[in-house]
């Protein structure tokens, strides 16, 4: 059993361009199934669905009435077909941008050894994140802090003497949590 068809009639009086409308809204009605057909006239007899074109409804009509956006006819008829059918022909508003990811704080160790160097100790980060570049640019801007030497070995950061304290102040300001280790 085939659905009736829903007549939307665009009320005007200038026949040509109600015509293009019902023309343009079967167009689209028919490549979307729709038990929808259009028509142009100036009674609105027999209509379930009202366009004025021009001014409002006529009195006396109790149906639905729809506006016609301004604009592009493909795109009016295009919106009226989403309101037909429960939507919207106002684009949704954006989606508010996500919130940046949070930043992991991680755990780097630091101590103090002195074996294997008679006995002068040195100041050791290790379990750092970072590339070998990253460390060693890392080592150059702890030895500017320290004023002292130091260096990268296998993938810790060796800063000469006892700067612990300095070197905790200068990682948890880059947003490293420390983790005192060792003697």
């Amino acid at each position: 059993m085939a659905k009736a068809k829903r007549t939307v009639l665009f009320h005007t009086t200038d026949a040509a361009r109600g015509a293009a409308l019902a023309a343009a809204f079967n167009t689209a009605a028919g490549k979307l199934g729709l038990p929808l057909t259009g028509a142009h006239g100036t009674s609105a007899e027999g209509a379930d669905v009202l366009v004025p074109l021009e001014g409002a409804a006529p009195e006396g009509f109790a149906g639905r009435v729809e506006p016609l956006s301004a604009g592009d006819t493909e795109a009016a008829v295009n919106g009226l077909i989403a309101r037909l059918l429960g939507g919207s022909d106002v684009p949704p508003p954006p989606k508010p941008a996500p919130p940046p990811p949070k930043k992991s704080v991680h755990t780097v160790k630091l101590g103090r050894e002195t074996a294997g160097r008679k006995g002068k100790g040195v100041t050791v980060v290790w379990e750092l994140p970072l590339t070998e570049d990253q460390l060693k640019d890392l080592c150059t801007l702890l030895k500017t802090k320290c004023g002292t030497g130091g260096t990268v070995k296998d993938r810790r950061i060796e800063i000469q003497g006892d700067h612990r304290d300095r070197v905790a102040q200068e990682l948890e300001a880059l947003g490293y949590k420390v983790k005192r280790a060792g003697g």
